[in-house]
């Protein structure tokens, strides 16, 4: 889906959940200020979908060695399965995107990672 397909809220919802793998992504390559001004652009009000457009544009038609899409590997075979905590569905804090999430394995409580905000729970 290309980012002029997605409503504000759907990208959004894409901007926070990618969030985290560009900020990993950004510090390798060394463009850690770009992302941080574009992410604080997003945060004052600025356009999730030109966020969207800039940053995860790539991301999509990302391949590898196997030529399969990064996107769809499940992980290396035999690799033990994470357990999950499953304590509710939560939601943007600011009401501004349609994402949900639960918690992590560990049973933290999900982050809005466009806003920095503990997300608020649905149920």
């Amino acid at each position: 889906m290309a980012a002029e397909e997605l409503t504000d809220a759907e990208a959004m919802a894409l901007w926070c959940a990618r969030l985290p793998g560009l900020r990993e992504q950004a510090r390798a390559t060394g463009v850690v200020e770009r992302l941080e001004r574009d992410a604080a652009r997003v945060r004052d009000g600025g356009s999730a979908q030109r966020a969207v457009r800039k940053w995860l544009q790539d991301t999509e038609t990302a391949r590898n060695w196997s030529g399969r899409s990064v996107l769809n590997l499940a992980g290396f075979p035999g690799a033990p399965r994470t357990p999950t905590v499953s304590a509710g569905r939560y939601g943007c804090p600011l009401g501004k995107c349609d994402r949900t999430a639960g918690r992590d394995p560990q049973g933290h409580t999900p982050v809005c990672h466009a806003f920095g905000a503990t997300m608020t729970s649905t149920v």
